[in-house]
């Protein structure tokens, strides 16, 4: 259907009331605004298991610190029972890391950069697994061989721990 944000959530949150659809609240890097705009859009009468937040994020080294700690802030207000902020997070780390310069040039570097392929896909790997660590529950990805290496991730942090 589309993202909803605060210039079209209405027209959006009435057609997916209307088919029985989830939204996608998408807001800057902003934990307030994040929150404002899930209550704006519960207040129209959907749902709050029917909202997925999207706080927004950067690219591993463009500003993924920041998004780390909305993500980190969104969390813990849900953990002390803030129902505004317990929806899944959803992350595109896809679409923020295959569009700098790191993951998309392979000539003109210099030669400690590696391989541009492998590069790229380490790049999107890692800001995913960060972002994961941060609380995101849906990511979305671009590069297979980056959801391969994040699954197998998640896998891992989901064994139980071996006995020493």
């Amino acid at each position: 259907m589309g993202t909803c944000e605060d210039k079209n959530y209405r027209t959006l949150v009435a057609a997916a009331m209307a088919n029985d659809h989830l939204v996608q609240s998408k807001t800057p890097m902003d934990v307030n605004l994040s929150k404002q705009l899930v209550i704006l859009i519960h207040d129209m009468g959907m749902p709050l298991e029917r909202i997925i937040m999207d706080p927004t994020t950067g690219a591993l080294g463009y500003g993924i610190e920041y998004g780390y700690s909305g993500m980190e802030r969104l969390r813990l207000a849900a953990l002390q029972g803030d129902s505004m902020t317990q929806q899944p997070i959803l992350v595109t780390p896809g679409e923020e890391c295959w569009k700098v310069k790191e993951a998309k040039v392979g000539e003109g570097v210099p030669e400690s950069w590696g391989d541009w392929e492998r590069r790229s896909i380490n790049w999107e790997t890692t800001t995913a697994a960060s972002l994961v660590h941060a609380g995101a529950d849906l990511v979305v990805l671009r590069h297979p061989e980056s959801l391969r290496l994040l699954r197998a991730l998640v896998h891992d942090l989901a064994r139980p721990a071996q006995a020493a």
